[in-house]
C-alpha cells in the first residue's frame, strides 16, 4: 500500500513539475514565433518622379483630346472599374494605363492600357461583356492622337 500511495504522489507531481511547465514553455514559444514583427530596416525612398517623360506627354495629350468633358485616370486598378468578389479581383489583378471617365457621370467611356501579359489578356473578356470600348497600347511605342478622339462619343 506504502508504494502504490508513492506512486501516486510521484506520478501527480511529475506531472504537475514536469509536464505542466514543459506545455506552458511550447506555449509561449509558439505564441512568440507566431506574433513576432519583423523590425528589419526597409529603406523607403521617394521617386523622382512619377511618371517618364513619354507617358506625361501622352497624358498631357490625352487631356488636350478630351477637353473638360471627360477626365483621364493612371494606373487604375480593375477592380475599381468593375464590382466584383475577393476571388475574381485576385484572379483579375490588372491595372489598367489609362482609364477614361466622363466629367459629369463618372462613367468610364475608353480604357487604354497594353494587355500583352498572360496575366491581363484574361481581362479583356470583362470589357468586351459589358461594351467598354478599349484600346490596346503597346508600352513605349507612340499612339495616334486623332484615332483616340475618333473613338470617344461625341
Amino acid at each position: 500500500m506504502f508504494t502504490s500511495v508513492f506512486l501516486s504522489y510521484a506520478f501527480v507531481y511529475s506531472v504537475l513539475f514536469i509536464a505542466v511547465p514543459f506545455i506552458l514553455v511550447m506555449f509561449v514559444m509558439t505564441c512568440i514565433k507566431f506574433f513576432k514583427t519583423d523590425h528589419a530596416e526597409h529603406p523607403i525612398t521617394l521617386k523622382k518622379a512619377l511618371f517618364d517623360t513619354q507617358n506625361v506627354d501622352f497624358m498631357k495629350s490625352l487631356q488636350a483630346v478630351v477637353g473638360g468633358k471627360y477626365d483621364v485616370c493612371c494606373n487604375v486598378p480593375i477592380d475599381n472599374v468593375f464590382e466584383m468578389d475577393a476571388y475574381s479581383a485576385a484572379e483579375h489583378h490588372t491595372k489598367l494605363d489609362y482609364v477614361v471617365i466622363d466629367h459629369d457621370s463618372s462613367e468610364v467611356k475608353l480604357i487604354i492600357s497594353d494587355f500583352s501579359q498572360q496575366d491581363d489578356a484574361s481581362a479583356k473578356s470583362l470589357f468586351e461583356k459589358f461594351n467598354i470600348k478599349l484600346v490596346e497600347m503597346a508600352r513605349g511605342k507612340p499612339y495616334d492622337v486623332q484615332t483616340l478622339k475618333g473613338m470617344l462619343p461625341a
